[in-house]
């Protein structure tokens, strides 16, 4: 006869009050490389720079410097990712849609007037007015990095999920298709 006695399964509660505590210690462990928020910002006022620039310019020249800023902060981004995983050996949820490609209600918000600001101010030949509109969103996209960072690690499982890879697929064949359209139109 067999025996109808199995071992009792650990307490679910206890497993999962040891999983949450695990996630903790390893959000409190992770660092960030080391000039991650300074490098985020140049990049970032690079890019809306380049890109205020390159849509009033319309020109050949114009879509290569706005391509040139696109390909600056892909690479930087690149970089910052890939030294993150080489010092912590983990991908962490939310970190290169929030912090770096910026989906989070605060960056894109920044990232959004500070564009519209350079763009208008590049129409208006107003280059100095470039400039600080660019340098002025690096430094607040920077900052909702660092603060989505803090949030993060205070409370992990609440920031963990970014935006899916689907989701910022789609958004840059949007994006794409909208540069096609700037440069066929001109």
């Amino acid at each position: 006869m067999e025996s109808s006695l199995r071992p009792e399964p650990e307490d679910p509660r206890s497993a999962l009050a040891a999983a949450d505590q695990a996630r903790e210690r390893l959000a409190a462990a992770l660092r960030l490389p080391t000039g991650l928020f300074p490098a985020l910002a140049v990049a970032v006022a690079v890019q809306v720079g380049a890109a205020a620039y390159g849509i009033a310019d319309q020109s050949t020249s114009g879509l290569a410097i706005a391509l040139g800023g696109a390909a600056l902060f892909l690479a930087t981004a690149a970089v910052l990712l890939t030294r993150f995983r080489n010092a912590n050996g983990v991908r962490v949820d939310g970190l290169a849609s929030t912090i770096i490609l910026g989906t989070g209600t605060v960056s894109t918000s920044v990232y959004l007037a500070t564009f519209a600001a350079a763009t208008w101010a590049a129409f208006e030949a107003q280059w100095w007015l470039v400039a600080l509109a660019a340098a002025a969103g690096g430094a607040a996209y920077s900052f909702s990095a660092h603060l989505w960072w803090r949030a993060y690690r205070d409370d992990p499982a609440s920031r963990a999920g970014g935006a899916s890879p689907r989701l910022l697929a789609a958004l840059a064949v949007v994006a794409c298709l909208g540069a096609v359209a700037l440069v066929v139109g001109s």
